[in-house]
């Protein structure tokens, strides 16, 4: 599309902006000629008519553009066109002026978008949106502040705030205690994988250098498949350097995810089992309301449905932050998630975790959950996925050899819905109908009547499908004379 703008000393000049920039300033042009729809983009403007255009009319578009109003005052809020569209409506406006100069106040000439009128607007509006996005963080720390004064002037005052505090970092550093111990297997698989590639390549390296390493000979070839087959595992360390990382993140999670609160509806109650129950508005729940299912792997998602969340704390309240085991998520129904968390566990979770669950050898409900370490932890995880690919061998190898590495449960959970390996819903507890009984047929002796053509047995009548507006006789007017149900 073209701006034709007809110019005093030469005749009608064509100017081949882009399509937006046209558009841009065809809307501007006729919000400065307060007409209610913008231009044609192929309108002809006098150059007088540019000429004539000051910051000031910038200005007032602009406004209406982010702040509904020509005439904004310090309160007004931004509703509309952010500081990033203003500059390309700047932009576009100034691609059509006569003159390419900054705006000179004085002898009101040259490019009216070059001028402190429009920068300064520009900044306004930077300003705000700088503003909107700090706004959280200063929410955050003015109520950190107020939250501190008030224990202050309670009844335990700055002491019993110190105490707390305190009791809060014995508490972390428990956990750092036992982080420290996955932390260094994991440092010290990192050390063996490396150590293993660069054996590997060095041995590779050897290997390529010699002259028959290329030699189709059947000895040679057994050789290579040998050579190749005793190099490093290095999957096999990649496999245990992310079981390693699960562990690490388990463990931060007391630092990165802040305990939910219990709210004034909601009591605690400890079980036999050492798991803890969650009482709101008269139901019971396993998981309560406000917890968040962690983005963790399959590894640590697998952890997790066999010896739950032991670590889970909740802030009780009295502000204080206290022990609320969650039991094992295998033994957790549906009707035991509160509302709030029910999707992300039912198809976030459950489709990948049911599924490993009935591959493994053992079973899960006889085992002791005290009884599950590390160890059995690792082996069970093991012989699920070696089932997964021998029944889905396209999910973890292909295109999806590396890639399966990275993803997190909801990615397992939907993969395995796709491949139609995972429990369809209330699968386990819907009841088998039976069909009902086929009609019987009893055959009543009569007189005797005209030979009719043979009818056959009800069994396999299967009379034409109907036509539009057909009725269909009833099964009384089509059995002989002789025969009723």
């Amino acid at each position: 599309s073209t701006l034709h703008i007809i110019t005093m000393s030469k005749p009608v000049v064509k100017v081949p902006p882009t399509p937006r920039y046209t558009s841009i300033f065809c809307e501007f042009m006729a919000h400065y000629h307060q007409k209610p729809s913008p231009y044609p983009k192929d309108h002809v403007f006098e150059e007088d008519d540019l000429l004539a255009i000051t910051p000031n009319d910038i200005v007032k578009w602009m406004n209406a553009k982010a702040f509904g109003t020509t005439v904004p005052d310090e309160n007004t809020q931004l509703v509309g066109s952010s500081w990033s569209s203003l500059g390309f409506m700047k932009k576009s406006i100034s691609f059509f002026m006569p003159r390419t100069a900054p705006w000179d106040p004085v002898e009101q000439r040259g490019n009216p978008t070059k001028s402190h009128e429009v920068k300064s607007l520009l900044l306004r509006v930077k300003s705000i949106e700088d503003n909107r996005k700090k706004a959280p963080e200063m929410l955050a720390q003015k109520q950190c502040m107020e939250e501190i004064v008030t224990a202050i002037n309670s009844a335990d005052g700055a002491s019993g705030l110190l105490q707390k505090i305190q009791g809060r970092n014995d508490d972390f550093l428990k956990v750092l205690e036992t982080m420290g111990t996955s932390v260094a297997s994991l440092a010290t698989t990192v050390e063996q994988m490396k150590t293993s590639l660069e054996s590997s390549n060095d041995a590779i390296a050897k290997e390529l250098s010699k002259e028959d390493s290329a030699s189709t000979n059947a000895g040679e070839q057994a050789k290579m498949a040998t050579f190749i087959s005793e190099l490093p595992d290095v999957m096999g360390l990649a496999s245990k350097m992310q079981e390693e990382i699960s562990k690490v993140a388990e463990s931060l999670q007391g630092f990165t995810r802040n305990p939910i609160s219990l709210s004034p509806e909601m009591t605690i109650t400890p079980s036999v089992s050492g798991y803890c129950a969650f009482t709101e508005d008269g139901k019971s729940y396993d998981i309560p309301a406000g917890f968040v299912f962690p983005q963790c792997d399959l590894y640590g998602a697998w952890r997790h449905w066999l010896i739950g969340f032991p670590d889970h704390k909740i802030r009780n309240n009295k502000d204080e932050i206290i022990d609320a085991p969650i039991k094992p998520l295998r033994l957790v129904t549906l009707g035991d998630v509160h509302q709030a968390a029910k999707k992300k566990f039912k198809d976030g979770w459950r489709p990948i975790l049911i599924f490993m669950q009935t591959v493994i050898e053992q079973d899960l409900d006889s085992v002791p959950v005290a009884s599950i370490d590390d160890a059995f932890i690792k082996m069970t995880y093991d012989q699920a996925m070696s089932a997964l690919h021998s029944k889905a061998p396209n999910m973890t190898s292909g295109k999806n050899e590396q890639k399966h590495l990275t993803w997190k449960v909801a990615t397992w959970s939907r993969k395995i819905r796709e491949e139609q390996l995972g429990p369809t819903q209330g699968a386990q507890h819907r009841p088998v109908i039976p069909l009902p009984p086929a009609p019987v047929v009893h055959v009543v002796p009569q007189a005797p009547a005209p030979p009719r053509a043979p009818v056959p047995p009800p069994a396999q009548f299967a009379p034409p499908l109907p036509e539009n507006n057909m009725q269909i006789p009833s099964i009384p007017e089509m059995l002989p004379e002789n025969m009723h149900v």
